[in-house]
């Protein structure tokens, strides 16, 4: 209860993400979209344009992978956006896409430097493979492209227009890494991230927490109960 945050121990939206590590984003609104539904849980009625601030205006939080982050955990998750792995089949099929499609990659990144921030349905669908349609991106596969851009860090959410996403360039919406961040490799960050991805679930956290230690291969590095 108390670190979920449902012992009426938050105080403003900021601090409720920061305390939670995140909150998950879903168009779905039976009542309401789960990242109200979560807020007001825990805060009671609240200003949802504050929420809007912090993310666009401030930009003390920012979306990434359908999830609302604070500004401070990006130098860890930069870690993951790079990522290029080949264990999950969507990490293949992203992979494999961008080859498929440099030309379109190129043309998307080159208009949202010249013209952006853009929505989807602003830029032409260039792709080399036309496809029937799909029961989420549709015939046309510019969303598609961007959200694979997206989830490498090229692109960046910097808005809404009309409830639909706006995008720029990463590097113009992110803010630069600390130096102190720069100079730590991706897998020193990636492996800071899952005690602050855990902390909100408890005590049962801990337990997640040991387990990704465990078959991460890193139990020996971070628990001093196994140097015995």
């Amino acid at each position: 209860m108390r670190a979920q945050l449902l012992d009426g121990s938050a105080r403003t939206i900021l601090d409720t993400v920061r305390r939670l590590g995140f909150l998950q984003i879903d168009p779905i609104s039976t009542v309401a979209p789960p990242q109200q539904l979560v807020l007001w849980s825990r805060l009671g009625p609240y200003d949802r344009a504050e929420l809007e601030r912090l993310l666009w205006v401030e930009r003390r939080l920012f979306e990434w992978n359908a999830y609302v982050w604070p500004i401070e955990t990006l130098p860890l998750l930069r870690a993951r956006m790079r990522s290029r792995g080949t264990t999950y089949y969507w990490q293949r099929r992203g992979t494999a896409f961008l080859k498929a499609n440099a030309s379109f990659r190129r043309y998307v990144l080159r208009e949202l430097e010249r013209r952006g921030p853009l929505l989807a349905r602003e830029l032409e669908d260039r792709s080399a493979v036309k496809r029937a349609p799909h029961r989420w991106f549709g015939s046309r596969r510019v969303a598609e492209m961007l959200e694979v851009l997206h989830g490498r860090a090229e692109v960046a959410i910097v808005g809404r227009r009309g409830g639909q996403r706006l995008w720029d360039l990463a590097d113009r919406w992110y803010p630069e890494r600390p130096s102190r961040c720069a100079r730590r490799s991706d897998s020193s960050r990636s492996s800071d991230f899952a005690p602050r991805a855990c902390a909100s679930y408890g005590a049962y956290g801990t337990r997640i927490r040991a387990w990704t230690l465990v078959t991460s291969g890193n139990a020996s590095r971070s628990s001093p109960r196994s140097t015995g």
